[in-house]
């Protein structure tokens, strides 16, 4: 039997006061608490596009606040949700420091070699979006496959892949 890992670890550095205390009381919320739930959401300004249903977790991560370094370290051991995470960190950017830009990488790996069981994405969290590359590797593949331009639209932002024309003969 194979045991399946999703890891991510990143750092919201220079914590003041005040984030330090937003943030242990957001993480310390219980997600199976009706009330807290309501907190939660409420709290991560989850709009009605993003839906956390009941059978979702919160946080999903392991966390630590290094009270003298002040700094938040998210991360996981063996599994843990990183939309959660991200939804903390776009909350906090939004509420903190709207102008930052919390980039984080999570990697989805198995403990034996199974086929198209490892993987990984890249995260980037603004204070009024959260961005990940996952199907970029797709559009990248369709537009070599093709020769035809890819588009992936997100909120806000186009990524699109155009394959170069490529010159037959000889190369130097």
């Amino acid at each position: 039997m194979a045991d399946n890992y999703t890891q991510f670890s990143f750092a919201i550095e220079k914590l003041t006061p005040e984030e330090c205390t937003w943030t242990k009381n957001i993480l310390a919320l219980n997600f199976d608490d009706v009330l807290q739930r309501k907190q939660v959401k409420e709290a991560l300004d989850i709009s009605k596009v993003v839906k956390m249903g009941s059978d979702d977790y919160w946080p999903d991560f392991e966390w630590c606040i290094d009270d003298a370094d002040k700094y938040l370290w998210v991360y996981t051991g063996d599994g843990g949700n990183p939309w959660n995470a991200a939804l903390l960190v776009r909350a906090f950017l939004a509420k903190f420091r709207p102008s930052d830009i919390k980039q984080f990488s999570v990697a989805y790996t198995c403990s034996k070699p199974r086929l198209d069981e490892f993987a990984g994405e890249t995260y980037v969290v603004t204070s009024q979006n959260i961005y990940s590359d996952a199907g970029v590797g797709d559009i990248v593949a369709n537009a070599i496959k093709t020769g035809q331009q890819q588009r992936m639209a997100l909120t806000g932002l186009d990524i699109i892949v155009r394959p170069k024309k490529v010159k037959t003969g000889r190369r130097p």
